[in-house]
This record gives structure tokens, C-alpha cells and sequence, in this order.
């Protein structure tokens, strides 16, 4: 037999740049435009893309109530309208139990603050540790002066009454445009989702399936999660708080203040704690000892207990990137921003992880470097010079889409591959988008 021959394939030709003509020029400088005339525009409706932004999280939300009133034989817009139902006549139960002695405890605190202050700069003044007796006595001074101010000039004037009764008008009307919002995002959601999925080519359909669950699963149970963890944090607080153990006063106001600022990352807990210690410190530096100790172990206890159960790992950042998200978020949008940030980074963190992996499965799926790897491990040899290459067998050539699936390592796509979207199941193919 003749020795065999190696074919070398002709060097690929090295692509030149085209050179900057006038017309091309003026197609770069109209596109910067457009980049530009569009964040223009982002910028300008922040405050109704602020809105859109938290109805989907309201409607990622409560989207397993619906499912579950859609299995009993409810129509999806019924289902939606007796979930809203419920809340309402929850937070309308709240208001009625808690608003007044709120308002009264409230309205309490403020006119004590006087007080407050007196006993602790007595406290101060008649403490052993000198540093308490001079800075912190002074502190204090300084801080009774400024709210004297405060009551002699009250900054509640007729114009300041009246922007915050607007205020407290826009609000209602804000809330009531999220609900609106969130009830249309789930009844269209169908569609917005079809439009959106068919801009990608078939190929990378399901993969974006695949991503928009995953975010969509993230932002909800991060919503459900904070609202649980909010409601069990002010709930113990008011126990804790009450009469029953540590008598401290104003508890309704104090719990509220415990569980509202549980929504600030990191902070939260220390700003609702710290509130409590000082009204505590009024009382005796016993009480507050307790105050302290009960917020040290309660936030040990939603760390290692309620955390890793109502969360369930819904977000999945790490504390630098929770952090850089708040920061970001504050700059930007102010404490709802900081709130909103979080998820948000969630679906930036989905989307990232998703083209990493993508990557990866394309490197791997290359031909070359199967080739390649079995050469280094010996699986098989470079042909010796002089070798010439046999010509394939004949038989019947396979179908394009299954040479394409075999190659460049394409998932198969098409009716098979969506029978679990239909149902809302899992899917056979493509990847779980998951952490």
C-alpha cells in the first residue's frame, strides 16, 4: 500500500478592517446619537419605569396564589382579583387594629423627646466614665437644642401641609397603578413573552425560556421571602416589646419600626434596634442591656434559621454584590432603588451566569478541540506525511438539522422541547438557568 500523505489546509485569510469613509462616519456618529437620545429617554421616565419595575415584582410575587386559584377552576383575571381581595382586607385589618394606637404612641414619642433627653443626660452626667460626663453630655445638649428649634420654628407650615398631603395623595394613586400594572403583566404575560422569546433565533429559544423562568422564580422569591421576614421580625418585636416581657414603651410604634426597616439591607436591623434601645435607656441601662442582647439574638436567629428557610436561596449574591447593588440603587432611585436593587442583580447575576455557561458548553461542543484532547491523551495519532485522506463511505447523507446538532452541539428545538413550558413543568432541554 502506498504510504500515506498529510494534507495541510490553506491558512485562513487575515480580514483587513474596512477604512473610515464619510458615510461610515456619519452611520457611527448617528448611532452614538440614538445611544444617547435613548438613555435620554430612560432617564426621563425613570419614575414610570420605577413603577413598571415594581408591578412585575408584585406580580412575580404573588403568581403562585394565582396559579394555585387558576387549579381550582378560577380564570386567571379572577384569580388575580381575589388575591388583591385578600390583601386589601388584610392591610385594611391592619389599619383598623394598628393605626390608631400607632398614631397615638407615635404622637406620644414625639412629644417625650424632651423627656428622653433630660433622663439621658441625667444618666450622662451622673455616670463614672468621663468621656460619657464630657463628649456625651454635650452630645446631648446640642441635640436637646436642636429640637427646642425645631418646636419653636415647626416647618409645617400651610405649603408644607399641603405638598404632603399631594404627597400622600400621589402615593395612593402610585399603589393603585402597580396593582393595575401587575394584574395586566400577569394576563399578558403570555403574549409579552411570545413576542419577546421570537426575537431569538430558534437555536437559543429554549435557552432564553430557560433564563426568563429562572429570573422571574428570583424576583419572586426574594418579594415573598422580605414580606415574610418583615412580618415575623415586627411580630416578635411586638411581643417582645409588650407588656408580657420587656414593658417598654410604645411597643405598637417601636415593632412597626422593626419590621419596616427589616426592607433596608444591612442597616435595617441596626436603625429598628437602636430606636428601641433608647426608648429602653430612658428607663434603666438594664432594660436597654436587654433590648440589645434580644436584637443581637433575634438577628442570629434570622440568619442561621429564618433566612435559609424563607428564602430558600431565592437570590444567591454575594454580600460585595449585594452591597455595590444598594449603593448603586440609593444613588439612583433613593430607598426604593436600594430596595429594588437587590433583585434586579439577581437577573443581572442570572443573565451573566447563563452566557458563562453558554461559553463553556460552545468551547466544549467544538470538534477541533475533541480532536485535539484525544490526540494529547492518546487516544489517537497525527497522520504521518504523506498520507491521503479516504473518501467517506457511501450511504445516505443525514438531515441538515441533525449534521448541525451533532457538530456545533445544538439542542433539539421545536414542539418536543416546549411540551414542558406548556405546562409549566420542567424542560427535557436546555439548561435549568439555575445557580
Amino acid at each position: 500500500a502506498p504510504p500515506p500523505t498529510l494534507t495541510v489546509a490553506p491558512a485562513p485569510l487575515v480580514s483587513v478592517p474596512a477604512a473610515l469613509t464619510p458615510g461610515r462616519v456619519m452611520v457611527l456618529t448617528a448611532a452614538v446619537l440614538a445611544v444617547l437620545g435613548a438613555a435620554w429617554l430612560v432617564w426621563q421616565i425613570r419614575s414610570i419605569l420605577l413603577v413598571l419595575m415594581i408591578g412585575i415584582v408584585l406580580a412575580a410575587a404573588i403568581e403562585p396564589l394565582v396559579y394555585r386559584l387558576r387549579r381550582k377552576g378560577l380564570s386567571r383575571g379572577q384569580s388575580i382579583l381575589t388575591v388583591y381581595a385578600v390583601i386589601l382586607a388584610v392591610l385594611t385589618l391592619g389599619v383598623y387594629l394598628l393605626f390608631p394606637p400607632l398614631i397615638a404612641q407615635g404622637g406620644d414619642l414625639v412629644s417625650d423627646v424632651p423627656n428622653i433627653l433630660d433622663d439621658l443626660e441625667d444618666q450622662a452626667r451622673a455616670s463614672d466614665n468621663e468621656f460619657i460626663r464630657t463628649t456625651g453630655r454635650r452630645t446631648l445638649d446640642r441635640a436637646g437644642d436642636l429640637w427646642m428649634e425645631f418646636e419653636a420654628e415647626p416647618p409645617f407650615e400651610a405649603t408644607t401641609a399641603l405638598g404632603l398631603v399631594t404627597t400622600a395623595v400621589g402615593f395612593l394613586f402610585s399603589a393603585v397603578t402597580v396593582m393595575i400594572v401587575a394584574f395586566y403583566w400577569m394576563t399578558e404575560k403570555a403574549i409579552i413573552k411570545r413576542v419577546l422569546l421570537g426575537l431569538f433565533p430558534l437555536h437559543h429559544r429554549d435557552r432564553a425560556h430557560g433564563m426568563w423562568d429562572m429570573i422571574e422564580a428570583k424576583i419572586g422569591g426574594w418579594t415573598r421571602g422580605q414580606l415574610v421576614l418583615c412580618a415575623v421580625i415586627g411580630g416578635v418585636s411586638a411581643v417582645v416589646y409588650s407588656p408580657l416581657l420587656l414593658d417598654l414603651r410604645f411597643p405598637a410604634a417601636l415593632a412597626i419600626i422593626a419590621g419596616v426597616t427589616e426592607l433596608i439591607p444591612f442597616i435595617g436591623p441596626f436603625i429598628g434596634g437602636g430606636v428601641a434601645t433608647i426608648v429602653a435607656l430612658t428607663e434603666s441601662w438594664q432594660k436597654a442591656l436587654l433590648v440589645v442582647g434580644f436584637v443581637f439574638l433575634l438577628q442570629q436567629l434570622e440568619g442561621a434559621v429564618l433566612v435559609p428557610r424563607v428564602m430558600r436561596n431565592a437570590v444567591g449574591l454575594t454580600p460585595l454584590t449585594v452591597v455595590l447593588a444598594v449603593l448603586i440603587g440609593g444613588v439612583l432611585a433613593g430607598p426604593i432603588g436600594s430596595v429594588l436593587a437587590i433583585p434586579i442583580a439577581a437577573a443581572v447575576q442570572v443573565l451573566i451566569q447563563d452566557l458563562i455557561r453558554g461559553r463553556e458548553d460552545d468551547l466544549s461542543a467544538d470538534p477541533t478541540e475533541a480532536l485535539l484532547a484525544g490526540i494529547a491523551a492518546g487516544r489517537g495519532s497525527a497522520p504521518s506525511p504523506g498520507a491521503t485522506a479516504r473518501p467517506p463511505a457511501a450511504g445516505p447523507s443525514p438531515r441538515p438539522g441533525a449534521a448541525r446538532a451533532a457538530v456545533g452541539g445544538e439542542r433539539p428545538t421545536g414542539v418536543g422541547a416546549m411540551v414542558g413550558d406548556a405546562h409549566g413543568g420542567p424542560r427535557t432541554t436546555g439548561p435549568a438557568g439555575g445557580d
